[in-house]
């Protein structure tokens, strides 16, 4: 552990310095006499933010902030953004950065600075091979997150998230092609009350996928993924835990038309771990996704999932055994320049405390995310908008994994950018 905290600054260090290389490199682009035309494929800019949340720290139900601390509070957020979208013969390069400047009008403690960094690379050669490759990095405040035993993190607590994928597709005789991925996700935090959260995973697929017909086509691959806790664990001799999860997945997508898209995965697996073998889960998970795009006004995405992984968006994470989860989403546009988007996303959670807050006790729980969102784009460079949104989870069905809350959130925005 001694040695990861040494070695961490050094880390943030090169991904701020790879973040502010690229926006440098976009707004000497952005400057370029072509670039100034209306196909530039590069931006720089600046955006403002502002945010209010009624419950900043996740206040659980009939908790009270601590001395010093406010449970509302309003955030700052100024930003330098910038971005590529270029192509050049069969490939394409996309992506975006900015640097950001977070300042807290009652929570001093987490006046902070953040970064995100997004690059793709989508690659295609004359035979019939194919792929993309992606890179990410991000660092974001996390006030809301406990320690161990669910106690405030009172010092700023910088979440870091690094990220790399590879994906690739060799067309055989006819329809047939063999697809194969690898990725890999790292997440650490700054605060050493939160090292328990971080864990590291990498992972690979590989299968053969079969063209129906059209964009119809189905898909049989063997999937793997391993992740690592270092320090999971409390009173026992060796703190780390580790997962291991292996899949067979068989993937069917669907165009009736134009309009409509059916992705569909089922996967049969199993989960094990190392040490705490009672949250081990084998069974059936998938996916179903629709997205429906008709041409017009109107643009909408439906997911039905049950997952065994880790999300951020609902707070899963090693004690979490499954996680069903439906979202709806839905774009309309007013106008030419204003849009309108709405979502909501409800999940339910399985937990296992077994080892680690209580002793053998499995519970489960609701949640709920619902959004409302309005952007109007007044001019080319111009870009303002709000929005709306409210979280809450219920009961747990064992009190003693009780982690019940809600909170509101509401931004507003602008930015300008030069392309």
């Amino acid at each position: 552990m001694r040695q990861r905290l040494t070695l961490r600054p050094l880390r943030q260090l090169r991904h701020l310095r790879a973040s502010a290389g690229l926006l440098a490199a976009a707004a000497f682009c952005a400057c370029a006499p072509a670039a100034w035309g209306q196909t530039s494929p590069y931006y720089v800019g600046v955006a403002q933010t502002f945010t209010y949340e009624s419950n900043l720290l996740r206040l659980r139900e009939n908790q009270i902030a601590p001395t010093g601390f406010s449970a509302n509070d309003t955030i700052s957020s100024t930003a330098l953004v910038a971005g590529v979208d270029q192509t050049f013969g069969r490939q394409r390069l996309s992506g975006s950065a900015s640097l950001r400047a977070n300042r807290y009008v009652d929570n001093k403690n987490f006046d902070s600075s953040g970064y995100s960094l997004n690059l793709g690379l989508d690659w295609e050669t004359i035979e019939n091979l194919s792929g993309r490759v992606s890179v990410g990095a991000d660092r974001n405040q996390r006030a809301d997150l406990r320690d161990r035993v669910g106690r405030f993190i009172t010092d700023a607590n910088a979440e870091d998230a690094q990220r790399f994928s590879a994906t690739g597709r060799i067309g055989l005789a006819g329809p047939l092609s063999i697809e194969g991925g690898v990725n890999y996700y790292d997440l650490s935090y700054q605060a050493a009350a939160a090292a328990y959260a971080e864990y590291r995973q990498t992972g690979g697929s590989l299968g053969l996928r079969y063209r129906l017909g059209g964009a119809t086509s189905v898909a049989l691959s063997l999937r793997t993924s391993s992740t690592d806790y270092p320090n999971l664990l409390i009173n026992l001799p060796d703190p780390r835990d580790k997962r291991k999860r292996n899949d067979v997945d068989l993937n069917f997508v669907w165009v009736p038309t134009g309009a409509s898209r059916f992705d569909l995965t089922i996967s049969q697996g199993r989960t094990r771990y190392e040490q705490l073998n009672d949250r081990n889960f084998s069974g059936a998970t998938g996916a179903l996704t629709w997205n429906y795009n008709p041409g017009g006004k109107l643009r909408g995405n439906l997911r039905l999932a049950r997952d065994t992984g880790q999300s951020s968006d609902l707070n899963t994470t090693a004690f979490s055994q499954a996680t069903d989860a439906l979202r709806v989403s839905a774009d309309y546009d007013l106008t030419g320049k204003i849009l309108a988007s709405a979502s909501l996303q409800v999940y339910r959670r399985q937990l296992d405390g077994a080892g680690q807050f209580v002793t053998g006790l499995r519970g489960s729980d609701r949640g709920a995310i619902a959004s409302l969102g309005l952007r109007w784009v007044p001019l080319r460079s111009l870009t303002v908008g709000c929005q709306a949104s409210y979280e809450t989870r219920g009961d747990n069905s064992v009190p003693q994994l009780q982690d019940a809350y809600s909170a509101k959130t509401a931004s507003c925005y602008g930015q300008f950018t030069l392309q």
